[in-house]
C-alpha cells in the first residue's frame, strides 16, 4: 500500500500541471505457464485491470507508469487418455504489478513498449489433483518481470494492446536444494512467470495522432 500511496502522491498532481500527462483505465485477459514446473504451455487463463499515467516527451516517445491487479500462474487439466495418469495441478498467483515502460509511436497510432515491472505478491492458490496443496517453497514477496509490447489505437481514446511478460527473477524464495525442474535463466536458477496478455486501454484525454 505505500507503494501505491507514493507513486498516487507524486504522479496525479502532475497530470493537472502539464498537457503532456494523460492517464487511464486498462482491463484484459492474459495466458500463462511457470517455467520450471515441469509442465509446459499456457494453459492457466487469468485477467488483470489497473490504471496508468503517462508522460509524452516528445512526438513518438512517452513513459508509462502502471498499477494493476494481475494472475499469473500454471495449469494442467487431468487427462486420463493421455497415459500418465489422471493427474491435474494449479497454481494461481496474485500480484499487484508496477510497470514503467518506454513507449515509441510509429505509423501515428502504433506504440512499441519495453519496460520492467515490480510485481508485489500478493497471494496464491496451489492445487493438485483438486485438493489444496501447502508450497514447499515460499514466494518471493517482490520479484521483477521484464515487459514487451505493441499497441494500436482504435479510437482516439481506446487502445488495444499486446505484451510478452517474463519474470527477470526466480517467483520463489532461494532454496539451497532446488527441484531438479527449476530452470537457470539469467541471475538465478528458479521458476519463472511467463505470460501472453491482450488489454483494452482507455484514456482520460484524447490521444493525437
Amino acid at each position: 500500500m505505500r507503494i501505491i500511496t507514493v507513486c498516487l502522491l507524486f504522479f496525479l498532481p502532475l497530470m493537472g500541471f502539464s498537457q503532456r500527462f494523460n492517464g487511464g483505465i486498462l482491463a484484459g485477459g492474459n495466458v500463462s505457464q511457470v517455467d520450471g514446473d515441469d509442465l509446459e504451455g499456457y494453459h492457466k487463463v487469468g485477467f488483470q485491470a489497473g490504471a496508468y499515467v503517462t508522460l509524452r516527451v516528445s512526438k513518438h516517445s512517452s513513459f508509462q507508469l502502471e498499477m494493476e491487479y494481475f494472475q499469473k500462474g500454471s495449469r494442467k487439466a487431468s487427462n486420463p487418455d493421455s497415459g500418465s495418469g489422471d493427474h491435474s495441478y494449479l497454481i494461481r498467483i496474485h500480484y499487484l504489478e508496477i510497470p514503467i515502460l518506454y513507449q515509441y509511436t510509429f505509423a501515428k497510432r502504433v506504440q512499441a513498449e519495453i519496460g520492467l515491472a515490480a510485481d508485489v505478491y500478493l497471494g496464491s492458490l496451489e492445487e493438485s489433483d483438486g485438493q489444496v496443496s501447502p508450497s514447499t517453497v515460499p514466494f518471493r514477496p517482490v520479484t521483477l518481470s521484464g515487459i514487451l509490447g505493441i499497441a494500436c489505437y482504435i479510437t482516439p481514446h481506446l487502445k488495444a494492446g499486446f505484451r510478452f511478460n517474463y519474470s527477470l527473477l526466480s517467483i520463489r524464495q532461494p532454496t539451497d536444494t532446488p527441484p531438479s525442474s527449476y530452470r537457470y535463466i539469467l541471475f538465478e536458477k528458479g521458476q519463472y512467470n511467463n505470460v501472453l496478455s491482450l488489454t483494452l486501454s482507455w484514456d482520460f484525454k484524447k490521444f493525437e495522432y
